[in-house]
């Protein structure tokens, strides 16, 4: 089944496990820099993930994207400066951090995080990148990176699990199969739209 072919009124348990869950998994490998899509809760789920990663010597860099201001416990700032906080308390060098504070949506992510790693290394010599967001949203973020990034940088997942929305427990709350199902038809819709190429589930 290809993604274009799914109902949308009838999104079984099943297709929701392989278009948002199926294969996609951390490889372990070394990457040139990490990248973590920002969200209100990327603190507590995705810069644990890549601050893990960064420690073991997986990737010099980190580029934190989000550029949409939220309202945190710490003042309102974008979602970028809020990871930056989280990451250097988890003992990330300053220096270490690049950030893009324009992005406003996944689609945007991609754009900016691109603009910092060419301003960073020369996106030439970027030769592959850790892609860190939450699990049930790394499908679409994955298949954007790969579309909108030139061919010779490899994106490989290294997905964050949050409490609600994991491959093992996403049908057991409300929350959880609102948020997988939603997400499905989030890539119905960029398929739709041409956003990245239909594939195969």
């Amino acid at each position: 089944m290809r993604i274009s072919e799914i109902d949308r009124e009838n999104i079984t348990n099943e297709i929701v496990d392989r278009v948002l869950f199926k294969d996609l998994f951390d490889c372990g490998e070394k990457a040139g820099c990490i990248v973590v899509l920002g969200s209100i809760k990327a603190f507590r789920y995705r810069i644990p993930i890549a601050v893990g990663a960064y420690k073991k010597g997986r990737a010099p860099k980190i580029l934190l994207s989000g550029g949409a201001k939220r309202d945190f416990a710490e003042g309102r700032m974008t979602e970028a400066e809020h990871m930056r906080m989280h990451a250097i308390s988890m003992g990330v060098e300053p220096e270490d951090l690049l950030i893009d504070n324009l992005s406003q949506n996944t689609v945007e992510n991609m754009f900016e995080s691109l603009l910092e790693l060419q301003r960073s290394f020369w996106i030439n010599r970027v030769k592959n990148v850790l892609l860190v967001t939450t699990g049930y949203h790394m499908r679409r973020s994955l298949a954007l990176a790969r579309y909108y990034f030139p061919k010779h940088i490899e994106v490989m997942p290294c997905p964050a699990d949050d409490n609600h929305t994991r491959r093992d427990n996403w049908m057991k709350t409300e929350e959880g199969r609102k948020r997988a199902n939603e997400e499905v038809i989030n890539i119905i819709n960029c398929v739709e739209n041409g956003l990245f190429p239909d594939f195969e589930i």
